[in-house]
């Protein structure tokens, strides 16, 4: 079962609560940038046709 696997695999206690917490003060902040146009689509026959495009079953 995934969620017996999950609670007994990521225990969260005092000990990893602190390093959790050290891990974010101490990690760098990651700027990303779209170097690509991008528009807004609304119709869902034009996503339909984007997903069919991107998983080739065109």
């Amino acid at each position: 079962m995934a969620t017996k696997s999950f609670t007994s695999e990521f225990k969260f206690n005092k000990k990893s609560g602190f390093k959790l917490a050290n891990a974010i003060e101490n990690s760098r902040k990651v700027e990303h940038t779209i170097n690509k146009s991008v528009s807004t689509i609304v119709k869902k026959e034009d996503i339909n046709n984007i997903m069919d495009r991107f998983f080739g079953r065109v």
